[in-house]
């Protein structure tokens, strides 16, 4: 586990080694004929780039208006030169700015908190906004290219990967397009995450050819723990509501912590980027904590802000010692429980909020991974073992905390592994990051 690059596809190989088989399971989607999608530059599915609309257009821009927990207005993708042919320059670029929206439509499987979008269309002085899936589709026209198909599935609510050829993709059906896809489908515990071949004609309409029952793709837990974190347990009516109110306090910690190593990052001079990525995860923290309290306030957990001493710049063995602790190990490991939780939790709110957090927590654990490598070029080979001394002990504690369990209640409203289950994850864990 020295790259940190597949991170998230690693934690799904240990999951899918952990979980119970699936009854009566055969055959299945034969993917090697679809075409995949291509990311774009931030690493997400590029839906306008190819796509072919009946009239032309300057400008084209996917917005993702403000969310429930504080985010504002963005855009997701775009195409073409704002107001390229427009008479009044100015005037053009100051409509485009002052678009505003109370409703749109979704995009891709919703999940917790559903960003609605809204797609703006430039041509000359006009800009037009459309705010449904029907004007979208409407003003595509006939779909005469696969990044046409691959918008309309993702307005049906259905989830296209990039770069990912098992779990997105798009073929020519005659004169037709299938897509492949994922999508949440069930409501009730556990948890299912199909996988779909969806037909998609030249008028838009959208129909499933085909489907199979796939391991979650999702998940996150309890975020890194800074140094001089004051201990103090959740509280609430109940058992799940304290948990929650834990969580959520822990995912606000998380906050210090990676202000804490964006600091010392900078400080010990290490590259542009892994100050970068602290810094974004650091944001990505304050809004995971908003969406644990609400959860958490729904079980009857009462919320307390953690403490915090604020700690001197450590030396780079001291930060090396607990990145591998909280980061290669218990962070990873978190981020391999909130799968399961994801998978199994009865709440359905619950499953949500992990599916949401997921992609955060997985690149948080590639961070760490990312730092652990840096760090081992500049110690010595006798500080890097106490490294690997903290990792192992790391290990063993999540080995131990496996033994003993989770209160019933969190296992099956909060989808916590019974002590059978924890008791594989680790062990498939501690395999994949070859301290078995």
């Amino acid at each position: 586990m020295a790259s940190s690059n597949h991170i998230a596809r690693i934690l799904r190989h240990v999951l899918s080694l952990s979980l119970p088989p699936l009854v009566g399971a055969c055959g299945g989607i034969n993917t090697d004929d679809f075409e995949p999608v291509a990311c774009g530059a931030d690493g997400q599915t590029e839906y306008l780039a190819g796509v072919k609309p009946k009239d032309l257009a300057d400008y084209v821009e996917l917005r993702r208006l403000g969310d429930q927990i504080g985010g504002g207005p963005s855009a997701v993708d775009s195409t073409g030169t704002k107001c390229a042919n427009a008479t009044d320059k100015a005037a053009c670029e100051a409509k485009l700015a002052a678009v505003a929206a109370d409703k749109g439509f979704l995009v891709g499987d919703c999940a917790d908190v559903c960003m609605h979008h809204v797609l703006i269309v430039n041509t000359g002085d006009e800009v037009q906004v459309l705010g449904t899936k029907e004007e979208v589709i409407a003003w595509l026209g006939p779909v005469d290219a696969p990044a046409d198909a691959v918008l309309v599935a993702s307005l049906g609510g259905y989830s296209v990967a990039c770069n990912q050829p098992d779990l997105g993709g798009v073929r020519t059906a005659g004169s037709s397009y299938e897509v492949l896809g994922t999508s949440y489908t069930s409501t009730c515990s556990p948890i299912e995450e199909k996988l779909f071949v969806l037909g998609v004609s030249g008028d838009g309409k959208l129909t499933e050819v085909d489907s199979e029952v796939i391991n979650a793709d999702s998940g996150a837990c309890i975020g890194r723990r800074p140094a001089g974190l004051l201990q103090s347990g959740g509280r609430g009516t109940n058992a799940v509501g304290a948990y929650f109110a834990n969580v959520a306090r822990l995912e606000a910690a998380s906050v210090y912590a990676f202000e804490a190593l964006e600091e010392e990052l900078l400080h010990h001079g290490a590259p542009a980027e892994l100050v970068e990525r602290a810094r974004m995860a650091r944001q990505d923290e304050v809004r995971h904590a908003r969406v644990m309290q609400r959860v958490s306030a729904r079980h009857g957990g009462r919320f307390e802000e953690p403490r915090v001493e604020k700690k001197p710049v450590r030396s780079l063995e001291e930060i090396a010692i607990e990145n591998a602790a909280e980061g290669c190990v218990r962070e990873t490991f978190g981020a391999l429980v909130g799968m399961w939780q994801a998978e199994f939790a009865r709440d359905l709110d619950v499953r949500r909020v992990m599916k949401h957090i997921a992609e955060d927590e997985a690149r948080h654990a590639e961070l760490s991974w990312a730092v652990d490598a840096w760090a081992r070029q500049r110690l010595s080979p006798e500080a890097w073992e106490r490294v690997e001394e903290a990792r192992r002990e790391a290990l063993a504690e999540i080995e131990a905390e496996a033994e003993r369990g989770y209160d019933d209640g969190l296992v099956e409203i909060a989808g916590m592994p019974g002590q059978a289950a924890a008791v594989r994850l680790a062990r498939h864990f501690a395999q994949a990051i070859g301290q078995a």
